[in-house]
């Protein structure tokens, strides 16, 4: 099997590839892409962050809450794969996606009106799996609707969007949780729930390419396996790679929210509610700021040089944390993991989009390195914890630092640029080479 990537030489945009740009679909089927991001982030945060939160209000203990918190890290991680692979065969994207956000808001419910610990676990693994389904979803939904020339462009709204949404959540949760109580949060989750479904419905499916959204061609089999597609994603070193640089950023970056929200926990207990919702909101407040600029320059300049600088932020921001415990400076840092998560969410979708191109496998693909984000991210908050209560905060920062490092020495030498142009043949790939008969 020949080659199915490219060596970097040629990144530049090429004139049909602006051309492709100009066909997009209708502005409904758009703006329902934009405002589907805009809430189902909404719905997400408001079962992330303030689970936790949550039940110390219903005087859980430190293992129980870690617990229910592990719960949705395994069952996510186990059903990545398998639900990207789901999200390639499958036609009714949106079905999928909509039965995500019922369930979604319905565990939500459940944690308020059964707190025990066999209900909460329940609902936690059931938000998991449903994680399994939005990112390959959303991207699915994506390159459904616009050319591979502009994906870039598109992600980068997306991801604006989905950053908005988080902003007026965490700032929306964090006064309600405040002013009425942790648990109100989750009836507000449910009630999010309908404009997130309405928005999904002005999605239309008729615009929607099922081959192009599941990284293939007419010509490329649907019929193969999912552990088939893995042999067919991952016989590509570059692929190899980009997962090992993927776990150890997250094991660098995972559990630095939750030590910074535990270092101000211990100063303003009163007010950890609005102290975590800063935490959450400056980043995504960055990552809105620039997420249109990122995914313009990895379209027209590449995807390599825009994700090293992005990830020079990871271990800046780590040693800094390290060495103050002041509540202002810790949230004022956070503005460099917006940079750096900003960065690396929109442009590691576009590299695994370049790699898997032509296999058919791309919500595969995108489901795989998920699981490999939830591998890094249970290993960094493990560590980070074991650390930080043997030798202290400022061991457990610089441990997560040497963990970004390692993941930039990774992509600063052994990472080769992916952007596809259509100078290099069929749209970047020939399928007969990335797909194995």
């Amino acid at each position: 099997m020949s080659d199915i990537g490219l060596t970097g030489q040629d990144t530049e945009v090429t004139a049909s590839e602006h051309a492709a740009c100009s066909e997009t679909p209708s502005a409904q089927s758009r703006h329902g892409l934009d405002w589907f991001n805009f809430f189902a982030a909404d719905v997400r945060t408001g079962v992330g962050p303030f689970v936790a939160i949550y039940l110390m209000d219903r005087h859980w203990t430190v293992a129980q809450i870690g617990l229910a918190l592990t719960a949705a890290e395994i069952a996510g991680v186990l059903t990545q794969a398998p639900g990207g692979a789901i999200m390639d065969h499958l036609r009714s994207k949106r079905m999928l996606l909509a039965a995500a956000v019922v369930v979604l808001a319905a565990s939500a419910l459940i944690m308020v009106a059964f707190p025990n610990l066999l209900a909460v676990l329940t609902a936690q693994s059931t938000l998991g799996i449903t994680g399994s389904i939005f990112g390959p979803g959303i991207s699915a939904l994506t390159l459904g609707l616009v050319s591979y020339a502009c994906l870039g462009v598109r992600t980068g709204r997306n991801a604006a969007f989905g950053s908005a949404g988080n902003v007026v959540a965490a700032l929306t949760m964090g006064w309600i949780g405040f002013r009425f109580g942790s648990h109100y949060i989750f009836y507000f989750v449910a009630l999010l729930s309908i404009p997130t479904l309405i928005a999904l419905s002005a999605i239309r499916s008729d615009e929607i390419d099922y081959d192009r959204a599941r990284g293939g061609t007419e010509r490329t089999s649907a019929s193969q396996s999912w552990l088939g597609g893995l042999r067919t994603v991952f016989c590509d070193p570059r692929m190899v790679t980009f997962g090992i640089l993927t776990i150890l950023w997250h094991l660098g970056n995972a559990a630095m929210l939750a030590m910074i929200g535990e270092q101000i926990a211990h100063q303003r207990p009163r007010e950890s509610s609005l102290w975590m919702s800063a935490a959450v909101t400056v980043p995504q407040v960055v990552m809105m700021l620039i997420a249109p600029t990122v995914g313009r320059i990895a379209d027209e300049r590449g995807r390599k040089g825009i994700l090293v600088w992005g990830f020079v932020f990871l271990p800046l921001r780590a040693i800094l944390c390290a060495f103050t415990s002041n509540p202002w400076a810790l949230i004022g840092y956070q503005i460099l993991d917006g940079l750096s998560a900003g960065i690396f969410g929109i442009v590691g979708v576009l590299m695994i989009a370049d790699l898997s191109k032509g296999t058919g496998h791309y919500n595969l693909a995108l489901g795989t390195i998920g699981a490999l984000v939830g591998i890094g991210a249970s290993i960094s908050t493990t560590l980070a914890g074991f650390v930080s209560q043997r030798w202290g905060f400022q061991a457990g920062f610089l441990t997560l630092a040497f963990s970004a490092a390692c993941a930039l020495a990774v992509l600063a030498l052994g990472m080769p640029e992916t952007r596809i142009t259509t100078a290099q043949g069929h749209e970047g790939v020939r399928t007969e080479d990335a797909v194995p008969s």
